[in-house]
């Protein structure tokens, strides 16, 4: 990479930040509220009995057989762009990064499903370690939601795959290498950083007096 090519880039990186940051918006929001929606059905699976438990068991399946970007185009081009509060002459607008983090949410609401039970049952039987290992893996979750949010700038979201597409729209193709490959840093440096951050929790004191507690815990319910 020569100067000429590393001063453009460096001139772009504000704005192609400022889309970076949508990406990480995006996919903490469609992993809280993915997590919260999963958290429900799991509740429903281990409490309930009967059809109650089959529809949860059957609505956090399809979500997990379901391509996450034919959930994003369904949430842009079928949820409507405006709604009115009823009673009221107040009109809401839903932006299209609302959007993507409902149709990015079904990952992480699957997920979040099927572990949670998986937990739960690991609990029972009272092996602690296993029923833990819901919290590294449901933080991992993460990562892949933030992978997948790039997806949301095939629907408009001005996140960083749109941003590199304007720039190279704005001053040619013959930066698309760079720019691509600029930008590919901050998925890649991120997802190495986070990843070595769960390790590191796998291991710590902390993950270490959590699985004590719980121990203890489950050895009093006993």
């Amino acid at each position: 990479m020569n100067n000429e090519t590393l001063a453009f880039l460096l001139t772009w990186t504000p704005f192609l930040l400022q889309g970076f940051l949508w990406n990480i918006l995006i996919a903490v929001c469609a992993v809280a509220l993915g997590s919260l929606m999963g958290a429900g059905l799991a509740w429903l699976r281990v409490t309930r009995h009967g059809r109650t438990a089959v529809v949860a068991e059957q609505v956090s399946t399809f979500f997990r057989g379901v391509p996450t970007l034919a959930l994003i185009f369904y949430a842009v081009f079928v949820l409507p762009a405006e709604f009115t509060l009823p009673g009221s002459d107040v009109t809401l607008h839903i932006p299209q990064w609302v959007k993507a983090v409902i149709g990015l949410s079904a990952a992480p609401l699957s997920f979040t499903s099927e572990s949670l039970v998986v937990a739960h049952r690991a609990w029972k039987r009272g092996d602690i370690g296993a029923a833990l290992l819901f919290i590294p893996t449901w933080i991992n979750v993460f990562l892949i939601s933030f992978i997948a949010s790039s997806a949301s700038s095939l629907v408009g979201v001005s996140e960083l795959v749109s941003r590199c597409n304007t720039v190279i729209a704005a001053t040619g193709t013959s930066v698309m290498v760079p720019v691509y490959i600029y930008c590919s840093f901050y998925f890649v440096i991120t997802s190495l950083v986070f990843t070595a951050l769960i390790g590191r929790f796998k291991t710590s004191a902390l993950m270490a007096g959590i699985h004590r507690k719980l121990m203890q815990s489950h050895a009093q319910i006993s």
